[in-house]
């Protein structure tokens, strides 16, 4: 073929495809040719006083809603069984009140030509009514050959416009859209109790109420489960935990109100189900019941409080359940203050050592007391450094194997200032060649310490001297 047969043959194809565009411009109706003098107007489609809204509903074949203000001027949605979201609501009726049209596609739109925009039977009706009997009409048509624009015009008017695609939103939402999905928020700075169940393990706290006799100044926070023994929470740690790296779920995905939460799919029933549950001083709940995936990034769930509502989270706003609880412990294993310790003895083996304070009189300071390393007297700054180092002694880990015990290697126990408060015994028993396992009071072993702690304790007491 020839350069000039190309050529040809190039301009026959752009000629064919200008032909084309032509023939489809001149079939689609003349509103979709946008009218140049109308490019940037638009014109009003309702304009009620927000204030003054009494009803505004959206009707159509497939559904639609029914917005009403009740006796007490609040918004109610007709034959809703559910609380309302009362933002989406707010939402709605402001955008419905005072609609400004998209442009205008025609300004002599006649009644014959109707049915080209799908204004003969619109898709959809928007109505508003106010306290003063005044109502206005808006009708929803085609969506437009020329893009996603709807066309619309406010009943028995001749201009014909595009729908804003806020108010295109609207039109097309149900009843179930202004639903409120939100999950009962408990005041994180004012907790009651947090408890929470994941695969069969329970974490457990709880406030604070009885003051520690060993210590000034204890924790908010008690924790109660998984242990026996009595477990200061780490506020700090906590914190961090809940608010910024696995906060609670907020939102609800979606309902499924025609669903059996008792249905074995589901996994709601059985007693050992993940649960998750956290009260605040005013009686704010958040009680949830979390079943089985469905296989999409959510969870099957309910509210433990009986509501028989099944619905779905999203799994990674569950992430707090997946929470060791070891590491929201306060990890020192001895608190005590030294104005509230009469003796403290420490047995290693056939070493013990006595660290006592004496009292001279309760209204002069702790540094001028009387104090002795097993009858010799030494310095307040001497006991100090000593009292500090058993305090330093923090919990490095949680017990994950049982082991033999026999005797434990350590042992230390605590005697108040005050006679009638029971002594706390701290016992160290072998775990291996790095830990101790350690027990509280006669508590079972329940968490480790390095045996370096422990030992740099011991020559601390071994360099004294002795009588």
């Amino acid at each position: 073929m020839t350069k000039k047969s190309v050529a040809l043959v190039f301009s026959l194809g752009v000629l064919t495809a200008l032909v084309i565009v032509f023939v489809i411009s001149r079939s689609l109706p003349e509103s979709s040719k946008e009218l140049d003098g109308n490019a940037n107007s638009s014109i009003t489609l309702t304009d009620m006083e927000e204030q003054n809204l009494l009803s505004v509903a959206v009707k159509r074949v497939d559904g639609g809603f029914v917005l009403e203000l009740d006796e007490d001027g609040n918004w109610v949605l007709s034959g809703a069984p559910f609380s309302l979201n009362p933002d989406e609501v707010k939402r709605v009726t402001r955008t419905l009140a005072s609609i400004k049209s998209g442009e205008i596609v025609s300004e002599e739109l006649g009644e014959s030509r109707l049915s080209e925009f799908g204004l003969d039977r619109p898709e959809a009706r928007i109505f508003v009514a106010d306290k003063d009997g005044n109502s206005e009409v808006v009708e929803v048509g085609n969506v437009s050959p020329l893009g996603k624009r709807r066309y619309a015009r406010r009943e028995g008017s001749h201009n014909l416009v595009f729908l804003p695609s806020a108010v295109t939103e609207i039109a097309f939402m149900n009843g179930d859209d202004f639903r409120d999905r939100s999950l009962p928020a408990p005041n994180l700075d004012e907790i009651e109790r947090l408890e929470f169940r994941r695969n069969g393990k329970v974490f457990q706290m709880v406030p604070s109420t009885e003051p520690d006799p060993y210590v000034n100044s204890a924790g908010d926070y008690v924790i109660t489960k998984p242990w026996q023994g009595k477990y200061y929470l780490d506020e700090g740690s906590f914190r961090i935990r809940i608010r910024e790296e696995a906060p609670l779920p907020t939102t609800v995905v979606a309902y499924l109100d025609n669903e059996n939460p008792g249905d074995a799919e589901f996994e709601l029933t059985d007693e050992k189900a993940d649960m998750l549950y956290l009260s605040d001083r005013d009686g704010t709940v958040l009680h949830l019941i979390l079943g089985a995936s469905d296989g999409e990034g959510n969870r099957y769930a309910r509210m433990g409080d009986g509501d028989e509502s099944l619905f779905k989270l999203r799994e990674s706003e569950l992430g707090f359940l997946d929470t060791e609880p070891f590491s929201l412990v306060s990890k020192l294993v001895f608190l005590a203050s030294i104005e509230r310790v009469a003796r403290v003895k420490i047995e290693a083996g056939e070493d013990a050592w006595t660290l006592t304070r004496i009292g001279r009189n309760e209204s002069e300071e702790v540094k001028d007391d009387l104090f002795l390393i097993d009858n010799m007297e030494i310095t307040f700054e001497e006991f100090s450094s000593l009292f500090q180092n058993l305090m330093g002694i923090s919990r490095e880990g949680q017990v994950q194997q049982k082991r033999i015990r026999l005797e434990p290697e350590i042992t230390i126990s605590v005697t108040n200032s005050k006679p009638d408060v029971d002594p706390l015994l701290i016992r160290y028993w072998n775990y291996d060649e790095v830990y101790y396992q350690v027990g509280m009071d006669a508590g079972q072993p329940e968490f480790l310490v390095g045996r370096y702690q422990i030992q740099r304790l011991i020559n601390r007491l071994m360099a004294l001297p002795r009588v």
